[in-house]
């Protein structure tokens, strides 16, 4: 993080930070971004051994990942449960609007720029070799895990009549912050009524305004785990605060809303 970067983030700073991203989100034109990258925020899915253990803990799991891009999250999340729930029968399926993502997510091959090698001597190393083979300068899915994972082209603000109430676990991250509130409260609509009651919807990735005041009317509620740790671990987001429209400001425990602004994690009354 930058020297001024880390002086709007700082207590004294941030209420000049907010302005500036205010200042961000009206001026700055907003477009989708593929950006993205194995492994990313992956303490995130530590909750399915945790509070939301209930999930995987059946004999099958379906899990629908929206706006995909060229597959690193999925892929991470099907490596993910094979690692830890290696009994479990999983299905994913994912869908971007972008052919050219989902082409690159079909072919399962990934070089340096989405894959941290740190990885594979960490806590999640078990799922590291799960997912991955090294071949040269490049990493492919292994086809344990490329079988799991069903990829198409789709836009997340269409509603899909066949599959409401279908998931188990639904991944909506890293899109709507793209979307103005109108297309974003679409998206966010659509997606939750895929998602079986109890179920569970990751929502990183969304302006917070948005998500404080929009999961409540879909019947999210925020999942009071390990919240600052995850926030804090989207550094890409983080980092970019407060001059980037998509950027994430530092989490204000002192707000009445912060667990619903700054949750990832949601469960479906």
């Amino acid at each position: 993080m930058g020297l001024i970067a880390s002086l709007v983030s700082s207590p004294l700073g941030q209420p000049l930070g907010r302005v500036i991203h205010a200042h961000a989100l009206g001026r700055q034109e907003r477009s989708q971004s593929l950006a993205t990258s194995l492994f990313r925020n992956v303490h995130q899915l530590s909750a399915l051994e945790g509070p939301l253990a209930g999930l995987p803990a059946k004999s099958q799991m379906r899990i629908l990942v929206a706006g995909c891009s060229i597959g690193c999250e999925a892929y991470t999340l099907a490596g993910y449960l094979a690692a830890r729930f290696p009994a479990l029968d999983v299905a994913i399926d994912a869908f971007d609007i972008d052919p050219g993502a989902i082409a690159h997510a079909q072919a399962g091959r990934y070089n340096r720029k989405y894959v941290n090698e740190a990885v594979f001597q960490g806590p999640f190393a078990d799922v590291a070799r799960t997912l991955l083979i090294q071949s040269a300068d490049s990493w492919a899915i292994t086809p344990q895990i490329a079988r799991r994972v069903r990829f198409e082209v789709g836009d997340a603000l269409l509603e899909r009549p066949d599959d409401r109430e279908r998931f188990d676990l639904v991944l909506a991250q890293n899109f709507m912050v793209h979307m103005d509130d109108t297309r974003a409260g679409q998206a966010l609509r659509a997606m939750s009524a895929c998602l079986r009651p109890g179920g569970a919807m990751f929502l990183g990735g969304m302006t917070l305004d948005m998500r404080a005041g929009a999961t409540a009317s879909v019947g999210l509620v925020p999942v009071d785990w390990n919240i600052k740790t995850i926030h804090d671990e989207d550094t890409v987001r983080r980092n970019a605060w407060p001059f980037a429209y998509w950027s994430l400001e530092p989490l204000d425990g002192n707000r009445n809303d912060w667990k619903a602004r700054y949750a990832t994690i949601f469960r479906k009354a």
